[in-house]
């Protein structure tokens, strides 16, 4: 694969070069890298016939989403992707940010519908029979949510020649072929899902297997055998635990979040390879990676990484953001002079690697790549009826809701019911799982 390819010459490429070997497996539904080209190139047709610049995409992982999300870059539209889980109030403000024009749904993923998720006239004839692809037109680019200081769900704008730069990258350090069956568990709505288990598998020829979710993923692993098995932290630990590592697998990506010491050496004790790679939305998922080595990374591109005289890790080149959508101040205030300021701490050491000393400390990141603004927490916590100050901390991997009550001597279960409807609105991404009350 070559650097400063178009996403349509990516997977003309491979539809050529892999033709009828499976691409996409679900269950027992089977698709090839040439119609997986073919479906993504005429759905882009059909999407070219509406004026809209943004079509919003979420849904449980499926087939029909990759041709959704493909055929809308191809049709010059941005993707936004948007976690099918969080509260529809919570969905409804992250569509709001990005200001899209389309949708396309889990409950109707055929047929698009407008912005208040009406179906449009004429959407759902879809014959494109007799029309061709114009590959001088300009190509979409994808829209991810993640977390900044201010904000728990900032939208992030990342260019498809970026994300296609980035798999040579990887597939420098991580090797992947035509014979790789790679499971995909992580979702789709964040780099380390998109990244590493579907364009960088699709680029090398490898077939995604389309995973059931986590609570599946014990007999998933032995049913599609993969032999590459990428994951955060939390589900790699739960891999571990069901004892659901089947013996095909020779490779295990780790990312989205720091490993725990204990996990790490209960993983490098097993028979396959196991990677570590440090990256974030804003970097397009792919910072440094390391091989059989939880302490410090090798860098992708060295000249473009640099150690401020704070200690800030600073990232420069292709891997680079094009930016936060919608938002030229906070572009500025986090991208000066072409350098990207990533918020976590580090050093490079004697060998050349770079050491993660410190991350972010803005910003609350779980075990299962899920990231938090810590100020918007704190603020939220604090102003629950009942409670003067509060804030939360990140202990043993569960958010715990440190607070103080207005009356001294407050009834603690009445406070936990408080922070109960909380995260009944919130969603199990911003779930407490306990409460400490203090005087």
């Amino acid at each position: 694969m070559k650097n400063n390819m178009t996403f349509y010459e990516f997977l003309k490429n491979n539809a050529m070069e892999y033709g009828d070997n499976p691409a996409v497996l679900y269950d027992t539904f089977e698709v090839s890298h040439k119609t997986l080209f073919e479906d993504a190139v005429n759905k882009a047709i059909h999407l070219r016939r509406f004026a809209g610049e943004k079509i919003a995409i979420y849904g449980p992982a499926s087939y029909r989403w990759i041709v959704n999300v493909f055929g809308t870059i191809l049709a010059g539209k941005d993707a936004v992707l948007v976690d099918f889980f969080v509260p529809q109030d919570v969905r409804s403000d992250m569509l709001a940010k990005t200001k899209m024009d389309y949708i396309l749904c889990s409950t109707n993923q055929y047929i698009l519908s407008d912005a208040d998720a009406t179906i449009i006239d004429g959407a759902e004839k879809d014959d494109v029979t007799g029309l061709s692809y114009d590959e001088s037109l300009a190509e979409g680019n994808i829209i991810m949510f993640t977390a900044i200081r201010e904000e728990s769900d900032k939208p992030v704008v990342l260019d498809m020649k970026d994300l296609l730069n980035t798999v040579v990258n990887v597939n420098g350090y991580c090797k992947c072929t035509s014979d790789d069956r790679v499971l995909a568990q992580i979702s789709w709505h964040y780099i380390m899902g998109l990244l590493y288990t579907l364009i960088w598998p699709l680029s090398n020829g490898a077939c995604v297997c389309v995973g059931r979710g986590l609570r599946h993923i014990d007999s998933d692993t032995f049913y599609y055998n993969p032999t590459i098995l990428p994951g955060t932290p939390s589900m790699i630990e739960h891999v571990k635990r069901c004892k659901a590592f089947n013996e095909e697998l020779r490779m295990v990506i780790v990312g989205g979040a720091p490993c725990s010491d204990k996990l790490y050496e209960e993983l490098s004790q097993k028979s396959f390879d196991l990677y570590m790679v440090y990256g974030m939305e804003q970097t397009t998922g792919s910072i440094a990676v390391s091989c059989n080595n939880k302490d410090s990374y090798e860098m992708f591109d060295a000249k473009n990484i640099r150690i401020a005289g704070d200690g800030e890790i600073l990232v420069s080149g292709a891997c680079v953001m094009v930016g936060y959508d919608n938002d030229v101040e906070a572009n500025t205030r986090v991208i000066t002079e072409g350098w990207l300021h990533t918020g976590d701490y580090g050093r490079i050491n004697d060998e050349g690697r770079l050491e993660v000393i410190k991350r972010n400390p803005d910003i609350i990141l779980l075990s299962t790549g899920e990231k938090i603004s810590r100020l918007v927490m704190d603020r939220e916590i604090s102003s629950l009826p009942g409670i003067v100050e509060g804030h939360v901390e990140l202990k043993e991997d569960k958010l715990v809701a440190v607070v103080t009550p207005i009356e001294s001597g407050a009834n603690p279960d009445k406070i936990k019911m408080r922070i109960d409807r909380y995260n009944d609105k919130k969603g199990y991404r911003f779930r407490i799982q306990d409460v400490e009350v203090r005087g």
